[in-house]
């Protein structure tokens, strides 16, 4: 298995991920309620983590990127991989809902139309008897309500890329809000070995390279982020659960910067440009680069698919969206 030099580490010190001594190690419709199909699982874990309005051509290449760089280089690297549209929000909620239900800003989830009484990937996952779990940057409190942390000024912590928030049947029930937590808890998880079967892991605006008033300039941001996805995939990867089973590792955008062209594919037109995506495997034995059309729903149809789930809105339309099966390595496609 490939490794990234610990030089790329240098001094990587984030106040709530702070991880001392790793180095990053390579190696028919469905309402989704009833969660399974029959089919085997094909992954143990899956950890998705969301990067931030950064098209793919201002991260690939970038002397300030080194680690999205190298796990492009070493792993499974989508080229033609796109938003759905655009802002922030809807692009959360197509990730684990299938559609971003008609939601074109970034309001609070209890605003008019911005509650989603439908079932979620959180449905699936515990009809089939599998765990889920959100961890957040600078989230001050696991099942936090609020719209920002530690203020609307400096929102570092941002309910709009919470999209759990915005299906009813988590943000009504106690129960479910518990399984959105603090990042901190992530590091927990993995030293204890409990680690739920998807992970959904959100960096916060000065790590996501989003950007607050708060934060440093876009090149600086760029560089932060890096050094957080570092420790984040380190980690991962250092931990015994990533030793065991299948597992992967899947590192997206929500969005371009607002590009004028606006491309996409997938059920997604015009949709919201192209980004960086790579999937990092626990098998995987050379670096694949896959030029297939794939967007956010692609992304949580390959999620179904690890997991032998149903299909979740445009996941169902196996003739448009795609799922990266040959990134993840599954063979052949569960039949939804």
């Amino acid at each position: 298995m490939h490794r990234i030099s610990k030089a790329l580490l240098g001094v990587v010190v984030l106040a709530t991920l702070a991880i001392p001594g790793i180095a990053l190690a390579h190696g028919s419709h469905n309402d989704g309620s009833n969660g399974n199909t029959g089919s085997k699982p094909s992954y143990d874990h899956v950890f998705v983590i969301v990067e931030e309005n950064t098209a793919a051509s201002e991260i690939i290449g970038d002397p300030n990127a080194p680690t999205f760089n190298q796990l492009a280089q070493d792993y499974g690297l989508a080229t033609h991989y796109y938003g759905v549209t655009h802002p922030s929000e809807p692009n959360y909620v197509a990730m684990i809902g299938g559609s971003y239900y008609g939601i074109q800003d970034d309001a609070f989830y209890t605003d008019l139309g911005h509650q989603i009484d439908s079932p979620s990937l959180v449905n699936q996952l515990e009809g089939a008897g599998l765990t889920w779990k959100g961890y957040f940057q600078t989230m001050p409190s696991p099942g936090f309500e609020g719209k920002c942390f530690p203020t609307t000024t400096n929102c570092l912590y941002a309910s709009k890329h919470n999209p759990f928030m915005n299906f009813t049947h988590v943000s009504t029930s106690n129960a479910e809000k518990a399984n959105l937590v603090p990042d901190t808890q992530l590091m927990a998880d993995l030293t204890t070995g409990d680690v739920p079967n998807f992970s959904y892991i959100i960096p916060d605006q000065c790590h996501d390279i989003h950007g607050q008033p708060a934060c440093p300039d876009k090149a600086t941001n760029i560089k932060v982020g890096d050094e957080y996805l570092a420790t984040v995939v380190t980690a991962i990867q250092n931990s015994k659960v990533w030793q065991q089973g299948h597992n992967a590792i899947v590192v997206t955008f929500d969005e371009d910067d607002f590009n004028p062209a606006n491309l996409g594919c997938c059920d997604a037109n015009p949709g919201g440009g192209p980004v960086y995506t790579v999937v990092v495997t626990n098998h995987q034995q050379k670096p694949i680069q896959d030029p297939t059309p794939y967007n956010h729903y692609s992304l949580l149809a390959s999620v179904e698919n690890a997991f032998g789930l149903g299909c979740l809105q445009a996941t169902c339309d196996t003739a448009d969206v795609k799922p990266m099966d040959p990134l993840f390595g599954i063979h052949p496609t569960p039949n939804k």
